[in-house]
């Protein structure tokens, strides 16, 4: 199995020399590393022809998208490559990507491609703060890699899990049946759907990419221009799949739990526009064609018809609430983000009563007119939130006569009566 990788690379003449260290010293060696400089401003092509000696072949030319650029490095590495791994110029890989991710598609003839868990990193080449927007939609996104079998169409139909064109290693036919698209910022998308709806792909769930978060990504822009190219994407795959769907039932369940699922997309899909577009489409059909359309779905050609969808729903609800439809990622991200918020209150809110009882034991003021029976500590509700707690104590405390009388000499904890 020879293996080449290909680096597309543009104005990345700070990350390019990183990117071709780690393909060159992977413990699988590739056969072939192949770069096109598409039209670079910067030094880029000067330190990708340094790594000359060590074979790595430079092409440079004029500014032709990221799309066209890797199309072209397919034809150029598939004359005698079948197997290519895509790197974006900077982004690197972990050491041992291609051992672990090669004996996949050496093993199962039927899988196309495998892709990997990654690492999500900044223009320093430091985990990114796991606070920040896009760590956390990783995290959520790949929460589907614990369940025990991910369905990676519903997976893919939620995110695009993958995240980056780095993230593909493919047999080289399969790139070639399934070209990159002319779209801005997911060319890889409609590849990767293809590749899931024909239960093409393999995971190795361990993190094998770095893949690089700064200024100047691509997808750092305003929702319209992303959510429209979402849009005519789905456009493009279903009016490409409808043919094979007629015919293959296998093709359409898959299809079918891709299209539920995208109604809780988290990479810029939006369901409700997308059902706009369709009917808007459909109304230019005639009634008579729209009819036709029903009709000829028969039972011998869709076994679908034979039962209800979403019968087993009905018939294993247990009568404990109302029915609903499974909650989307979407949703459980939601969920998950107000469970995690109320934890931090509580938490803080806890921190905060620890301090005030603290300062209430280590007074010898208060101490003493406890002693003598000049003040008590309030009784809290024990139902309420910490926080809640902690702000009704010291109300509590402002009222008692011995607290103010040390408030006036300066001897009660501060915060115990404010």
């Amino acid at each position: 199995m020879r293996l080449a990788v290909i680096i597309p690379c543009y104005n990345h003449a700070r990350y390019i020399g990183p990117a071709l260290e780690s393909a060159l010293t992977q413990t699988r060696k590739p056969d072939r590393v192949i770069v096109v400089d598409d039209g670079s401003k910067d030094d880029s092509v000067n330190v990708i022809r340094s790594f000359a000696e060590r074979g790595v072949e430079c092409h440079a030319r004029e500014n032709r998208g990221a799309h066209n650029t890797i199309n072209e490095l397919v034809e150029r590495a598939s004359t005698d490559c079948d197997v290519i791994s895509i790197l974006n110029s900077d982004d690197h890989y972990a050491p041992q990507r291609f051992e672990k991710c090669l004996p996949l598609l050496e093993a199962n003839p039927d899988k196309q491609l495998v892709c990997s868990g990654l690492r999500v990193i900044d223009g320093d080449d430091r985990d990114i703060d796991p606070a920040e927007p896009r760590a956390k939609w990783f995290r959520a996104v790949w929460s589907f890699a614990n369940q025990p079998e991910p369905d990676l169409c519903g997976w893919m139909a939620t995110a695009n899990f993958p995240a980056t064109t780095s993230n593909v290693i493919a047999r080289a036919a399969w790139l070639r049946r399934f070209p990159f698209r002319p779209y801005r910022f997911n060319h890889d998308y409609y590849f990767l759907a293809q590749s899931v709806l024909r239960d093409a792909m393999a995971l190795v769930p361990d993190p094998l990419v770095n893949y690089r978060v700064h200024g100047t990504n691509t997808m750092n822009v305003s929702p319209a221009p992303l959510l429209r190219e979402m849009l005519r994407m789905h456009l493009d795959l279903y009016h490409d799949l409808a043919p094979e769907l007629r015919a293959e039932p296998a093709l359409r369940a898959r299809f079918a739990r891709y299209s539920q699922a995208l109604w809780g997309s988290v990479s810029s899909f939006h369901g409700g526009l997308f059902q706009f577009l369709l009917a808007d489409l459909i109304s230019r059909v005639s009634p008579e064609e729209l009819e036709n359309a029903a009709l000829g779905l028969t039972e011998d050609a869709f076994p679908e018809l034979a039962t209800y969808p979403n019968k087993a729903r009905v018939n294993e609800w247990d009568g404990s609430g109302p029915l609903t439809a499974e909650a989307s990622l979407a949703e459980k991200f939601q969920a998950l983000r107000a469970s995690q918020k109320d934890l931090k209150a509580r938490a803080q809110g806890l921190k905060a009563l620890a301090a005030l009882r603290g300062k209430l034991t280590e007074s010898r003021w208060l101490a003493l007119g406890r002693a003598l029976g000049f003040w008590k500590v309030p009784a809290l509700l024990p139902k309420s939130a910490p926080a809640a707690q902690a702000d009704a104590l010291r109300a509590a405390l402002a009222g008692q006569p011995w607290v103010k009388l040390g408030a006036k000499f300066g001897i009660t904890p501060p915060g115990a009566g404010e």
